[in-house]
């Protein structure tokens, strides 16, 4: 009896050791190096949870001609030194972004000259579409005295105005919206009208300014913080001209002055006077024409006083 007992429990613990060695971890000795490829994961630089796609954000998809728009570029930009020197591409060329503390950005003009349609807006590998329309903008009878029925220009002088318009600079001094730089008078032409003078259309000719007509000697008021870069007396065309630049392609322009009352490397605060109404240079009376470039675009102004660019 006492045998057959001892072989049948022999048998269960036999039974059972087989199912507690499949269940009982084994210690390894030394742990294999794990890949990205042996677990799955994404390989360094991909892009995780963690980390944002890039975006492309434009404020506007269907701007008019004259319009202002801003482009943004949102999510990880670590790769390819943060940013330096990046750009944005539209209608043939190249536009450089700035940071703004989320990302990257840059202001784009619609200049009336770019013809109605879409156009693609370009970063890296990513593209937007915006569709430009039509300013319809209108005619304007003018007259002038003979000896100002021309757009003949003082030596130098329309090099050194389209030398300002091209600057971009990386510092930003404005902030928010722009101030009217005449605080009385009336707006006696608008931006992007077409001019028929002394009964002859100009062709190819648009407003690129809104002109703000007052008495001569009225004050002129700094639209923005900003360096005054052009301040010049006698020319033919512009008359007495201010230049300033306000950082990152923006550029505010002051011409017909009867006084000029800012140098050259000056900065100005918003609201500073920086001279006085007047109708020098090709002018039918005292008047100032204010503009406004971004990158070298001519934009309506109009918009500039409302919105926060």
């Amino acid at each position: 009896m006492l045998s057959h007992a001892r072989h049948v429990a022999l048998a269960g613990v036999t039974a059972v050791l087989p199912f507690l060695l499949s269940v009982v971890p084994v210690q390894a000795t030394e742990s294999p190096s794990i890949t990205s490829s042996d677990t799955g994961a994404p390989p360094t630089g991909a892009t995780t949870e963690s980390s944002r796609p890039v975006e492309l954000i434009l404020s506007s998809s269907s701007p008019r001609q004259g319009d202002t728009i801003k482009v943004s570029v949102r999510g990880d930009l670590t790769e390819g030194g943060g940013g330096e020197d990046r750009t944005v591409s539209f209608n043939g060329e190249n536009f450089k972004l700035f940071g703004d503390g989320t990302g990257l950005s840059c202001l784009l003009g619609i200049s009336p000259e770019i013809e109605p349609g879409k156009y693609p807006v370009t970063f890296g590998g990513i593209s937007k579409q915006i569709t430009v329309i039509d300013g319809k903008f209108p005619t304007q009878h003018l007259r002038l005295p003979k000896k100002k029925d021309n757009f003949i220009a003082s030596p130098g002088e329309k090099e050194t105005i389209k030398k300002a318009k091209q600057i971009v600079s990386a510092e930003r001094y404005w902030k928010g919206k722009f101030e009217k730089p005449v605080k009385v008078g009336r707006i006696s032409s608008v931006f992007g009208i077409r001019r028929i003078v002394n009964g002859k259309l100009l062709k190819d000719y648009y407003h690129s300014g809104t002109d703000f007509a007052a008495g001569r000697g009225t004050p002129i008021y700094a639209c923005a913080a900003g360096k005054v870069v052009v301040a010049r007396t006698g020319w033919r065309l512009h008359g007495n001209t201010v230049c300033i630049d306000h950082g990152q392609g923006v550029i505010s322009i002051y011409i017909h002055m009867n006084s000029v009352d800012v140098k050259e490397g000056d900065l100005v605060k918003s609201g500073q006077v920086i001279g006085a109404v007047g109708s020098t240079g090709r002018a039918s009376g005292p008047h100032l024409h204010f503009g406004v470039y971004v990158n070298n675009a001519c934009v309506n102004p109009a918009s500039w006083f409302v919105k926060t660019y």
